[in-house]
């Protein structure tokens, strides 16, 4: 498959060519005379022969019980297993080469400026298949209490677990078989499709809702919805610029998690590299091991401060074994009706994110950012001891926030009723 830019921006060919009906004879150079000299090599995307349709099996229990005082107790248990799902799987990797120091396994190699060669078996961009797997599965237990008043007024509450595992947790929008192959975070054999966490779990939810009628004859009715729950899971995973990053040198640097050290501040655990690419910076020997002993210091505080880490030393991170802050969500509203004769009126007041409403640090909607490791060169050596050498910023930020869903809003809706 090439691909023939022809236009008025810079990184175009010139201008485009006659139009040609004739798909057989599509042109291969703008009007200019610049383009594809041989067809570059392109994707391909494969279907496996048996590959079938999403299906699921699902199965319930649930427990209903009036208690005194008329508060209505419910419980439920939810099965579900997979019978088919999808996997991308990669048919353009050779194979294992060798395992480093860490047991990560390799499929390429990594010399020395830390740009990953992966060994492939052909020259297309991508061999991608698509396969079924049938080994995911969740469980879900949820109870709940609920009251009703009279006037219409009632509160419920409610607790969910959930566990989710899965083998890959597909990309649920149009992108490359490369992208939806590599978000998969993986350090071992790729041909292990077991199921592990998956991005959909969310193990806790707690769920409160409550509906207020004053005893005045005017109507009005007072509403409070809310939600928090557990935070999506995360791997924190090497990046580089280029293909580096790429620690098990799979063509990708967007699925490898990274090595824990037992001490940031022992260099046989982990290399950090102390050279800036300033051109103005000192990167003299004594300016680079101040740099190097910052960055020790910085990691060895991340670790201890974040649970996942600090648990997980001595290794390379599970996949989805980090978990993003709790969620809240809350919503309150006012509503009161406005009698006109015959008809009516009602105004509704709604705010959203009650609790930004109260407090300007509350309310905050963050998600991970997981790319926490530079990857900027590599140790030379056997790749069973070479090791990667990283920079690490400490002063980036170990969330980011989203302004938007952060912020309260309030909304004022009119209905006239005829």
């Amino acid at each position: 498959i090439g691909v023939l830019r022809c236009g008025s921006f810079p990184n175009d060919f010139g201008p485009p060519p006659p139009f040609v009906a004739d798909y057989r004879a599509a042109p291969t150079t703008c009007a200019s005379g610049a383009g594809l000299a041989t067809a570059p090599r392109g994707d391909v995307d494969l279907f496996d022969e048996d590959l079938g349709m999403a299906r699921t099996l699902r199965g319930s229990l649930a427990y209903e019980r009036r208690l005194s005082g008329g508060i209505v107790a419910t419980s439920e248990v939810l099965a579900t297993r997979i019978l088919s799902d999808f996997v991308f799987v990669n048919l353009n990797l050779e194979g294992p080469q060798v395992t480093d120091r860490r047991g990560r396994v390799l499929y390429g190699e990594i010399p020395p400026t830390g740009l990953a060669v992966p060994a492939l078996r052909s020259a297309f961009s991508e061999v991608i298949d698509l396969r079924n797997t049938s080994r995911n599965h969740a469980l879900q237990l949820a109870t709940g209490l609920e009251k009703r008043f009279s006037r219409g007024s009632a509160v419920m509450a409610s607790y969910i677990y959930s566990r989710v595992r899965d083998v890959q947790t597909p990309i649920r929008v149009n992108v490359p078989g490369t992208v939806n192959w590599s978000s998969r975070s993986v350090s071992g054999l790729h041909e292990d499709l077991d199921a592990e966490v998956s991005q959909n779990d969310i193990p806790h939810r707690i769920v409160l809702a409550g509906t207020y009628r004053p005893p005045w004859r005017w109507g009005t009715e007072f509403s409070f919805y809310y939600v928090g729950e557990s935070g999506s899971p995360f791997t924190y995973r090497s990046w580089g610029v280029g293909r580096r990053g790429d620690l098990n040198a799979d063509g990708s640097n967007a699925n490898d998690p990274i090595y824990v050290p037992r001490d940031a501040f022992d260099p046989d655990q982990i290399t950090f590299s102390g050279r800036s690419d300033d051109p103005d910076a000192d990167n003299s020997a004594a300016a680079q091991a101040t740099r190097v002993k910052a960055q020790q210091a910085a990691f060895e505080r991340l670790i201890e401060g974040t649970e996942c880490l600090r648990r997980q030393r001595g290794r390379i991170l599970e996949r989805n074994s980090c978990r993003e802050p709790w969620s809240h969500t809350t919503i309150a509203s006012v509503r009161q009706p406005i009698p006109l004769g015959r008809r009516a009126l009602e105004a509704e007041l709604q705010a959203f994110n009650v609790l930004n409403l109260l407090n300007r640090d509350w309310g905050r909607y963050r998600v991970a950012a997981p790319a926490l490791l530079e990857h900027v060169a590599q140790t030379p050596g056997a790749p069973e001891e070479s090791v990667p050498v990283f920079r690490f910023d400490a002063t980036a930020p170990k969330w980011t926030t989203f302004t938007t869903e952060s912020a309260f809003q309030l909304q004022l809706a009119v209905r006239y009723r005829f």
